[in-house]
């Protein structure tokens, strides 16, 4: 059974770290869905150059979950509104950064009603509410159960190498994006890294991949 945490502690690290995994997957895999039953057309929503993986549903559940999991007792409507707040304002911050960062727009809600900035929304801010009150009351429990059945060793060794082989993806994803953008500023490639990004990671590929990449407006 998962153990009640009386004493309001958030979850630990390694509970963290499978809903860090299990948010990522299950979100990415959630929009494709999304988009499929709306346009008709299957596109990755992955943050990644492999893998079906979204970094930003990935922290956004680790967040919920942290923050929430305290006040799990107080009632849904509370859960609703509290992650309705967290994910929107996550939601925003993330769009934020990734701008900053790679000077590119990975999402833009300018067209729907009540945006803030084209970053989020209230319809998504409600979806990332309902989201977390599921995902608290009933999601992250048996996540919780099925991850305390694994052996102890075999836990941690199955964690330490997802961790590898997704923070490699992670830096070989950053790397292209930001490969791309030098190009699109007329750097020449300097080096034997940005040459392989180039042969392996041109603008096509990195397009095809991301097919809701836009240019800052």
């Amino acid at each position: 059974m998962f153990p009640e945490r009386r004493d309001f502690r958030p979850p630990a690290a390694y509970d963290l770290f499978w809903t860090f995994l299990a948010g990522g997957f299950l979100g990415e895999r959630i929009e494709v869905v999304y988009i499929w039953s709306a346009t008709g057309e299957v596109m990755s929503r992955s943050s990644l150059l492999y893998g079906p993986f979204s970094l930003v549903w990935g922290l956004g559940a680790a967040l919920v979950t942290w923050f929430l999991w305290p006040f799990r007792h107080r009632g849904p409507w509370v859960l609703l509104v509290a992650g309705g707040v967290l994910g929107g304002g996550f939601e925003y911050v993330a769009s934020a950064v990734g701008e900053a960062m790679y000077h590119k727009i990975f999402w833009d809600y300018s067209h729907m009603p009540f945006h803030l900035g084209g970053r989020t929304n209230l319809i998504f801010a409600l979806l990332w509410g309902l989201g977390a009150a599921l995902w608290v009351l009933r999601g992250f429990p048996l996540l919780a159960r099925l991850t305390e059945r694994l052996p102890p060793r075999g836990g941690q060794a199955a964690l330490r190498v997802l961790s590898l082989v997704l923070a490699a993806d992670l830096l070989l994803s950053a790397a292209a994006l930001l490969r791309m953008e030098e190009r699109e500023a007329g750097q020449p490639a300097a080096g034997p890294v940005a040459r392989a990004m180039d042969r392996w990671y041109p603008d096509p590929v990195l397009h095809s991949r991301y097919r809701n990449l836009m240019e800052p407006h």
